[in-house]
């Protein structure tokens, strides 16, 4: 059994690199992956059930229905760029599991922790407050009956704000990046008896190693895709960070990649 995890994919339409560097991965791992979890922010922006008409995302969106035909199962969790996937798994085959943000998974004698990591950050403050309001369903029934260019315009305005925000420093934060976790936050999530920690959000890749009452623990965390491949493989109990830097040039606004990963080990 090989599983891969992957988030912050950020498809866009003015950045066809992204679309391209997925459709190139999934044809190359379709055949050797069993299961696909795509923790959140596959898209930039998401209006809803409209975009799946636009060509937009189409290209992606077909290399990912092929995956799922050949018998590879794919899953998927929200992340702080995609609202109202209504329609998205029958058009696709992508299974969208019922906590929509965050998952849990037993590999063997192993808990695994799954979401996209903005949840880790904290559930409180007017991001989430915002984040919530949208989630809604009166806001969510709203949204989808817009035309597609004006619901187009919002979103790219979230985007945009989503995006200021993610620029303000962060305290306590584990990592240095657009985003940062609390370590209180993982704490208390490996305290629950959890051996592992999968997310995106921080667009860090990284695997770091906590000892906690005693036991090793791992977080990984999974890098966005404008730089190139990042991604976690899981097989056969082996786990392990895997990354692919862009052979182009970088997109535009986008950070060169070395194309290493980092990691570290702590004890709580």
């Amino acid at each position: 059994m090989r599983r891969v995890f992957l988030s912050d994919v950020h498809l866009s339409p003015r950045e066809p690199l992204r679309a391209e560097r997925l459709v190139r991965f999934l044809e190359r791992e379709a055949g050797r992956i069993d299961e696909l979890y795509i923790l959140g922010d596959l898209f930039d922006y998401w209006i809803g059930p409209k975009h799946l008409d636009l060509p937009d995302y189409r290209d992606a969106l077909e290399a990912l229905g092929r995956v799922t035909r050949s018998g590879v199962r794919v899953f998927f969790l929200h992340g702080n760029r995609d609202f109202y996937m209504r329609g998205f798994e029958a058009a696709t085959g992508i299974e969208v599991p019922a906590g929509r943000t965050e998952h849990r998974l037993a590999v063997g004698p192993t808990r695994v922790y799954l979401c996209h990591g903005d949840y880790l950050e904290g559930r409180r403050g007017l991001g989430f407050a915002v984040q919530e309001a949208i989630r809604s369903r009166p806001i969510e029934w709203i949204w989808t009956r817009l035309p597609a260019g004006i619901a187009g315009l919002g979103a790219r305005f979230y985007r945009w704000l989503s995006g200021r925000k993610g620029t303000r420093p962060k305290t306590r934060a584990l990592h240095v990046g657009p985003h940062g976790l609390p370590e209180d936050a993982l704490m208390a999530e490996f305290r629950r008896e959890t051996d592992v920690i999968v997310c995106g959000h921080v667009h860090v890749p990284q695997e770091v190693t906590f000892e906690v009452d005693g036991r090793p623990r791992r977080l990984f965390t999974l890098g966005c895709w404008s730089d190139g491949e990042s991604y976690v493989e899981e097989e056969d109990g082996r786990w392990r960070l895997c990354g692919v830097p862009p052979s182009g040039p970088p997109e535009t606004g986008a950070k060169k990649d070395s194309g290493r990963t980092g990691g570290h080990s702590t004890t709580a």
